[in-house]
């Protein structure tokens, strides 16, 4: 670490005493202080001693107040190499000076709220692009978008929702997608307290901020199903289609259950024939192949799967067709062949993820809809291919 941090600071304070250290002793010329802490500072890096270093740069930036630009990159490169404390150090040292300009102390207070964040002590970071705001400079909007990082950490919605509309009405750049997911996340809080009406109104907020919401629609036809609302249940579990194709196999069982749960078995064949056509994932054909063989229709079930699985290989699908034919055996050598190849192939199953972030390429066996590697929305969805759909 500390090897990294001389690679990249000691260029940094060649030219730190090269710009500054001209200047200054073009104005003072014959005052040997501030040559004298620059070149302590550099033998500091050499030696790895970033303690000492710190203050022989922090000693400069007392004699030459024109370095705190340069002070400022130094406290951040210590930050980026991981030493958040002599970032702390340096850019606390900044923020003490009363002559600093306004917009000098305001991109003083960024770097100190950004080190604090670094370091996990979140209230401080909080308050500090608090002042930001408060000061309405450049770096609002750097502000704003860490407090809304603060905020989802801290699972503090209804204060993300304030300043992600904020950050809309300030810089023009959509956050609708966010904001919907914070409306789901109060309306699953409202559900858990069996507050329906409340979470209604919560995913209500959801689809007028984002009308793609696939996670509202969801927690809409659950609500609905809860209540025995099959056909309104039905109508949201179905919006999944045009909100977000890649969701659809998630949605697609409880699609299936609604049509049953209204006696709609017709409608139901009808439905998945046309998604066949449409969106023909292997959640789809395995779907349309269970109906087909609770109607007694298992032979042409199986064909169904067979002629998907030449065009679209999967697992899943390989599974189906050995299970299918495990049943039209009796006990004996081919079938107990068949409950091997069934075990591996569950066993592979069992060890493969089904969800990956299309931002990041993070995995997991469960559906996250904030990915908790690049902390994007809406990114991770269903594996698609072999492993997958």
């Amino acid at each position: 670490m500390k090897t990294e941090l001389l690679v990249g600071a000691l260029p940094l304070a060649v030219w730190f005493g090269w710009k500054w250290g001209t200047r200054y002793r073009q104005a003072q010329p014959d005052s040997p202080s501030f040559s004298a802490s620059y070149y302590a500072g550099v033998n500091y890096l050499v030696n790895e001693q970033t303690d000492k270093a710190v203050e022989a740069f922090i000693q400069m930036l007392d004699l030459s107040p024109e370095t705190v630009d340069t002070t400022m990159t130094l406290g951040n490169l210590f930050r980026r190499r991981g030493e958040v404390d002599k970032a702390i150090q340096i850019h606390q040292n900044l923020i003490a000076r009363p002559s600093l300009t306004r917009e000098q102390r305001s991109r003083a207070l960024l770097a100190l709220g950004e080190d604090y964040l670094s370091a996990g002590v979140l209230d401080r970071a909080e308050n500090l692009f608090l002042e930001l705001i408060e000061m309405a400079t450049v770096e609002k909007s750097d502000a704003q978008r860490h407090l809304i990082h603060i905020f989802e950490r801290e699972k503090d919605w209804d204060r993300a929702i304030e300043i992600a509309k904020q950050f809309q009405l300030s810089t023009g750049q959509p956050l609708g997608k966010a904001i919907a997911h914070y409306y789901c996340e109060k309306a699953q809080l409202a559900l858990h307290q069996n507050d329906n009406r409340g979470a209604l109104k919560h995913i209500k907020n959801a689809l007028n901020s984002d009308p793609n919401c696939v996670r509202a629609s969801i927690l809409l036809g659950r609500i609905e199903v809860a209540g025995g609302h099959y056909k309104t249940a039905l109508r949201s579990y179905k919006q999944v289609q045009y909100q977000c194709e890649a969701y659809l196999p998630e949605v697609i069982g409880d699609i299936c259950a609604c049509f049953i749960a209204l006696k709609q078995e017709n409608q139901l064949a009808t439905y998945l024939e046309g998604l066949l056509e449409a969106s023909p994932s292997t959640s789809v054909v395995l779907a349309n192949a269970h109906r087909l063989s609770h109607t007694g229709n298992g032979e042409r079930a199986a064909n169904a799967v067979t002629e998907h699985l030449k065009h679209y290989p999967s697992i899943r699908g390989i599974k189906h067709l050995i299970e299918y034919h495990m049943s039209r055996l009796n006990d004996g050598g081919p079938h107990r062949e068949l409950l091997v190849l069934h075990d591996l192939v569950e066993q592979l199953l069992a060890e493969k993820p089904i969800y990956r972030c299309e931002s990041c390429g993070f995995s997991s066996k469960t559906l996250l809809w904030q990915c908790p590697s690049c902390h994007e929305w809406s990114v991770i969805k269903p594996i698609q291919g072999l492993e997958g759909e």
